[in-house]
């Protein structure tokens, strides 16, 4: 009932005592929400504590919590309210805009195409990582808390020669990362449910110089089928390593045997009708008879601070400019994207894109085979609307886009103030 309050607590109107601005959160919508903001129908609110199992359904399933809530609406014995979907949703995206950090959940996408049968109930802060979690009761409580960990790698896809050879740079990154998982400290008793679950997450980074140095941008429809054909090498690749490691050290007894392309949206094959071209039943008779060392393999993350050591581009984020400027603990650090001189005229920047559908599109194609979520950003150039006003329609749009194409996280929404850098300039 209270999400009117929640959603204003990161904007600069208020007081400190109603204001909590440097909380980062996620505001969680499933099926049936998007379906009354279209349809221009009211949704009602209730308090969690009031229909517990109410509050189950909305992560576990999706088709009993519409028939549940459709049961309290009628009840006359709960304390509820009705306010216009659109109304609400409208109040979403102008925080979104106003804060740029108003995050997105879509949680029956989310645990509709997982890795588990467990349900997942939240993600990280940076909305790429989508693990179960279960609250703990105590510091020292093992036996039903479990507490989801961040185990990070990312391919640099602007370094990759040839397809073939992400079968020995994957093996190389998860049998690093699975050493951490045996090796590292577990401060807390609910954490080392990673050792059994042994999830780890390898993302790829680089993304723009990848598309800049074959031609293409973000909103070209041959992009798709370039990123679609990268995605499933390396989520192949990826499963062909788990499976060795597997072998070699023993199987992840907490692995359930989904695979992404086993759920993921088939509103992606309207895009891409590239067909997959490994030999994926080969690859699941493996994985049958052997397992898999970790339960999960895929994370797409920001990629923000790793890129200026290997001076690439944030993840799979277009760049604002050819030359930006960083700033750290060190002072502002110049980065130039790479092959700036050859490349400069064939890169996306992010505020030149017309709109976010190309990207959005791009994100579709990598979540079709990544098991967890994807750190996914919207941008907007208030130059490009009448009078530099942005329509909350436009955003309103995005999300719903991004929610149809099965996109399970939102991240930022960066906007244009169309302020120059001069130091980048400089």
């Amino acid at each position: 009932k209270e999400i009117e309050d929640i959603l204003v607590l990161k904007n600069n109107r208020g007081t400190d005592d109603n204001r909590v601005r440097k909380m980062d959160y996620s505001i969680q919508f499933n099926r049936l929400f998007y379906k009354r903001f279209v349809e221009d129908g009211n949704i009602t609110l209730f308090s969690p504590h009031e229909v517990t199992d109410l509050y189950d359904k909305f992560f576990s399933d999706t088709d009993e919590f519409i028939k549940l809530y459709e049961k309290y609406e009628r009840s006359r014995s709960i304390f509820k309210r009705e306010i216009s979907a659109r109304k609400l949703f409208m109040h979403f995206c102008q925080e979104r805009i106003e804060t740029g950090r108003m995050y997105v959940m879509n949680v029956d996408n989310t645990n509709e195409h997982s890795s588990f049968t467990d349900t997942v109930y939240m993600s990280n802060l940076c909305q790429e990582i989508t693990l179960p979690t279960d609250p703990i009761t105590h510091i020292d409580d093992a036996e039903s808390g479990e507490i989801a960990l961040c185990i990070l790698s990312a391919i640099n896809v602007g370094a990759v020669r040839k397809l073939e050879d992400l079968e020995s740079i994957t093996y190389n990154i998860v049998k690093a990362l699975d050493y951490i998982i045996d090796n590292q400290y577990y401060p807390v008793d609910a954490s080392k449910k990673m050792i059994n679950r042994r999830s780890i997450g390898v993302g790829i980074t680089n993304l723009a110089y990848y598309l800049a140095k074959n031609g293409y941008t973000y909103e070209d429809k041959e992009a798709i089928n370039l990123v679609d054909e990268l995605a499933e090498n390396i989520q192949y690749y990826l499963l062909k390593a788990s499976v060795r490691l597997a072998k070699e050290r023993g199987k992840c007894e907490w692995f359930k045997g989904i695979l992404p392309i086993d759920t993921y949206c088939k509103e992606v094959d309207k895009i891409c009708k590239r067909k997959l071209t490994h030999d994926w039943k080969q690859l699941r008779e493996e994985i049958l008879e052997h397992g898999l060392r970790n339960s999960t393999l895929t994370a797409l993350m920001p990629c923000e601070s790793s890129s200026l050591v290997t001076n690439s581009t944030n993840g799979i984020e277009p760049p604002r400019s050819l030359v930006t400027i960083k700033k750290s603990k060190q002072g502002l650090i110049p980065q130039v994207v790479p092959e700036i001189a050859k490349l400069k005229n064939k890169y996306t920047l992010a505020y030149d894109m017309k709109d976010n559908i190309g990207y959005v599109n791009i994100c579709a194609v990598l979540q079709k085979y990544f098991d967890q979520a994807i750190s996914a950003n919207h941008y907007y150039n208030f130059a490009r609307y009448e009078e530099g006003n942005l329509p909350m329609s436009v955003v309103a749009k995005d999300v719903l886009y991004s929610y149809k194409m099965g996109l399970k996280t939102l991240y930022y929404a960066n906007t244009d103030d169309g302020k120059t850098d001069t130091a980048a300039e400089e």
